[in-house]
């Protein structure tokens, strides 16, 4: 695929195993996400896998995670601006194709590439140290666009087992934050994007020291 930047990024073939074969660069992944919707596009505004991370990250800042872990929260669906945002039950749909043949498709093919993404940015023993709490923050951020931005209701529509509806403990959106505001459904796609790279500036800093904001700023990033 060409990304925003220019760069040429392989999904697969020979080519993608080459030391250039995929490319990442954080202006690519915070313009990509900033554009590419969540839920399909089924939400009352336009909801962007950057706002979403951002969610995720102001979850982990709240409950006084690491500036590491913080940083994982915003990047978890950073592969995702090169394989796309595919909701769960197409994956799952994928997935049952595939099975025939005893391989889950999408799934290898989503994890080969958030590897990558994450051995790039230097986070793959944070994610591999903390998937349980980042696992559940990014169910809180689902829960929290299911209430705010879709047209789900409990007393006409099937649970979300990934929510834990119909359980003793289903998830339960942030309190402390409303998707539905006029201040956030003003935001364009740019402000997003703008946010999102902003903040993975601010993270980095604090993570390997303030000599690596003029870099940042322009850009670079730790090579894999």
């Amino acid at each position: 695929m060409l990304t925003a930047s220019g760069a040429e990024y392989h999904l697969a073939g020979p080519t993608a195993y080459a030391p250039c074969g995929r490319p990442v660069h954080i202006r690519d992944v915070a313009h990509h996400l900033a554009i590419v919707n969540q839920f399909n596009g089924a939400t009352s505004r336009p909801y962007s896998v950057a706002e979403h991370s951002l969610l995720c990250c102001d979850i982990a800042q709240r409950a006084g995670a690491s500036v590491f872990v913080q940083m994982a929260a915003l990047l978890h669906d950073a592969h995702e601006a090169y394989t796309n945002d595919l909701i769960s039950p197409a994956k799952q749909a994928v997935d049952s194709y595939s099975m025939a043949a005893g391989i889950a498709a999408w799934r290898m093919f989503e994890a080969e590439h958030a590897k990558g993404v994450r051995e790039h940015f230097k986070l793959l023993s944070v994610f591999a140290g903390h998937r349980d709490f980042l696992r559940s923050i990014d169910l809180q951020a689902l829960a929290t666009a299911r209430r705010d931005l879709t047209p789900y209701e409990p007393s006409r529509h099937i649970p979300w087992p990934v929510l834990g509806d119909s359980t003793l403990q289903p998830v339960a959106p942030a309190d402390w934050v409303r998707l539905d505001t006029p201040k956030r459904e003003a935001a364009t796609w740019k402000d997003w994007r703008e946010q999102f790279h902003n903040r993975f500036v601010e993270l980095q800093v604090a993570r390997n020291g303030s000599g690596a904001r003029n870099e940042l700023a322009r850009g670079v990033t730790t090579s894999r």
